[in-house]
């Protein structure tokens, strides 16, 4: 009675605890963590202070998936996509763009050009037919309806983005001033001779630079251009190898022994491999040229039908193989060699005569006994051929250019003649033909070379103690090396990054790097082939570095400005030669300087616009000043500048310009409105 009174008074909370056990019968489990504020509910990422919740985004790409999208970027392009209809929701409406259903129905069925379309579902004629007999196909059935109004969703979004697109890039135009100063910058050039001392020449311990000077440096630089980052992190990582080991190997070879036994005393061999296969069909159709490097599988074609042929490893795969059956099928290719003279331009007749005239002499050489191979090693201008002697192997019709194909084909077999090519003078013989070759029609049963759950399980041990041992970089690299393991580092990771230096499958390690704090050591992360064990070099913010982050180029920095006050005040003389003199360097000459192209040649720097702007300023006979450069300290003395000239026209100039404007044009506008609307992706936390 006791216990029934207490149950009476707490009927409430039993209610409670039923209802929740209901739920969880009725709600999925991500939903119910929902309604609880944990799991999927956190938010991945805001767009303008609208934030993504990780159901919506992994409902998307879930629909992706069932639409039949696949591949490493699927992840981020819809995120992407999800980014950017936020962004660019408002401004669709403010310019009025939409899709209808007849531009839609024109899109599936008719000949509307979309890059979308075109990429994702008619990349050739075989695949449009496909799917425009599919997308007509989803409107017999309620489901196939559904799917075509999922289809219609995306495509309608795509197609908008390609509009939006289409505005951008038209609506960039250069006007004819541009043109000619472009024109004008690349045209008129100048004649320098001048002195110089590069800030590599000049040794470290010429100047002393200080740590308040590498910060002064940094303060005064910190906001340039070149030095803002974008957010990322910097890891250093050990490989553990998770492989298997000689007995997992040896286990794996005794099975498919076993295997190799059984199917031969299958009476259905293709049903017996493709059951051994999980139900996957592996069967190809071979030639002797494609296996016959392979020792094992060059026995497809010198056995019997009905060899079993393995157990043995391919392509990180134990595999064996049966050879169903061996047929002639057609096949009609060539064989020959040749001697490729080759010619600087092939539409020069004289030029192409000197070359008939020399083949001429090395098809004498050869009716004389002269060897084949040694003339290709030395006149054959086809690097592709000269390991071969100058063969090439029986090769179908389509491959080479007319002449030499039409050679090759047609003229009999041990002919010896020349034909001209656009690459110049081909002296060919005809080694041999062929109209068919024998095919072998084979099965196989494969299974991939794995490391056993014991052999896992010590693989994780060790990768522990490694995790466990170490304390920082340094002893996580010193132990690494101790034990030959390899090592590695990614810089720079992105967010949404899937992929690093050396490891395809990173998402679990990108995760773990903007979820730490910069100097800790991971635990053991399983990629698909071996364990992890990575240390947080870096956390990177985007705007502006921090100078530990910088440190070694602000004190680059710092030491060639130092150089550069030194060498200014050096570099005085009443000549250039005297100049030259005085710091042990020579006069140089340098040609063709130009405001577009400001890179004096063979000075051995980059682009020097100082110098550039100098060279064309400072009245022709005169001596600058020093000039403290990028890349050095120059004192220059223009010899002659070349104007440009005028034009009637500069229409090939703007619309140079406006080609190179557009190529990124779309890309810059959304990158700059997402930046501006405060994009922020933390799907990372999902890993």
């Amino acid at each position: 009675m006791a216990m029934i009174e207490q149950i009476r008074n707490r009927q409430g909370l039993l209610l409670a605890m039923i209802g929740i056990g209901m739920l969880g019968f009725l709600v999925p489990y991500d939903a119910v963590l929902a309604l609880m504020g944990q799991g999927n509910a956190r938010d991945v990422g805001s767009v303008a202070g609208e934030s993504i919740s990780a159901i919506d985004y992994r409902m998307e790409v879930d629909e992706r998936r069932r639409l039949g999208f696949s591949g490493d970027q699927l992840q981020d392009e819809v995120w992407a996509d999800l980014t950017a209809n936020i962004v660019l929701d408002d401004t669709y409406d403010a310019l009025g763009l939409e899709v209808t259903d007849a531009e839609f129905q024109e899109m599936l069925f008719g000949t509307l050009d979309s890059p979308y379309m075109g990429r994702a579902f008619y990349s050739n004629g075989e695949n449009k037919a496909f799917w425009q007999q599919n997308f007509g196909a989803m409107l017999t059935t309620d489901q196939g309806k559904m799917n075509l109004l999922s289809y219609k969703r995306l495509i309608i979004a795509k197609r908008k983005k390609e509009k939006m697109d289409a505005l951008l890039t038209d609506a960039l135009y250069t006007n004819s001033l541009e043109g000619k100063y472009d024109y004008i910058n690349t045209e008129k050039k100048a004649e320098i001779k001048y002195v110089a001392k590069l800030y590599k020449n000049i040794k470290d311990d010429e100047v002393s630079v200080s740590d308040s000077d590498v910060k002064r440096y940094y303060n005064a630089h910190k906001n340039d251009p070149k030095y803002q980052q974008t957010e990322g992190r910097d890891i250093s990582y050990v490989k553990i190898p998770v492989g298997a080991s000689e007995s997992d190997i040896k286990a794996m070879e005794v099975e498919m022994e076993t295997t190799a036994e059984d199917w031969a005393d299958a009476d259905e061999a293709e049903a017996f491999a493709q059951a051994a296969n999980g139900g996957r069909e592996d069967i190809r159709n071979l030639r002797l040229a494609q296996v016959e490097l392979d020792l094992n599988e060059a026995k497809f074609f010198s056995e019997p039908v009905g060899t079993i042929v393995g157990p043995y490893t391919k392509n990180g795969q134990l595999q064996v193989a049966q050879v169903l059956e061996r047929t002639m099928v057609p096949d009609e290719a060539a064989k020959c060699r040749h001697i490729l003279l080759s010619a600087k331009n092939a539409k020069d007749e004289a030029e192409m005569a000197a070359l008939g005239a020399r083949a001429d002499s090395l098809k004498r050489v050869l009716r004389n006994g002269g060897d084949f191979d040694d003339l290709v090693q030395r006149f054959s201008g086809d690097p592709g051929s000269k390991a071969t002697g100058g063969v090439y192997d029986f090769f179908p019709k389509g491959r080479m250019v007319a002449p030499f194909e039409d050679f090759c084909f047609d003229k009999p077999i041990g002919s010896v003649g020349w034909v001209e090519t656009t690459y110049g003078v081909h002296l060919i013989e005809v080694l041999d033909r062929r109209s068919e070759v024998e095919e072998a029609r084979v099965a196989f049963i494969s299974k991939p070379v794995a490391a056993s759950a014991a052999t896992a399980r010590d693989a994780y041990a060790m990768a522990s103690e490694f995790a466990i041992n170490a304390t920082d970089k340094e002893s996580l690299m010193a132990a690494a090396k101790e034990a030959g393991y390899a090592t590695a580092e990614a810089n720079s990771i992105a967010p949404g990054a899937r992929a690093i230096a050396g490891i395809r499958d990173a998402g679990e390690i990108v995760g773990w790097a903007y979820r730490s704090e910069q100097g800790e050591v991971s635990n053991p992360i399983l990629t698909s082939d071996f364990y992890v064990v990575a240390h947080l070099d870096a956390s990177k913010q985007d705007g502006v570095p921090a100078l530990a982050d910088v440190e070694e180029e602000m004190r680059e920095g710092a030491m060639n400005e130092a150089k550069g006050k030194l060498y200014a005040s050096k570099m005085d003389g009443a000549s250039l030669e005297e100049v030259a003199e005085g710091i042990g360097e020579t006069v140089k000459t340098g040609r063709d300087l130009s405001v577009k192209f400001p890179t004096v040649r063979g000075s051995g720097a980059s682009t020097e616009p100082k110098v550039a702007g100098a060279a064309l300023s400072i009245p022709v006979g005169n001596m600058s000043s020093p000039i403290v450069g990028t890349h050095g300290v120059w004192v220059i003395a223009p010899q002659k500048v070349t104007p440009a000239g005028t034009k009637d026209s500069y229409l090939e100039e703007q619309s140079t310009l406006a080609s190179r404007a557009r190529t990124n044009f779309p890309f810059t506008v959304l990158n700059t409105m997402q930046k501006a609307a405060g994009v922020e992706d933390n799907r990372r936390q999902l890993n």
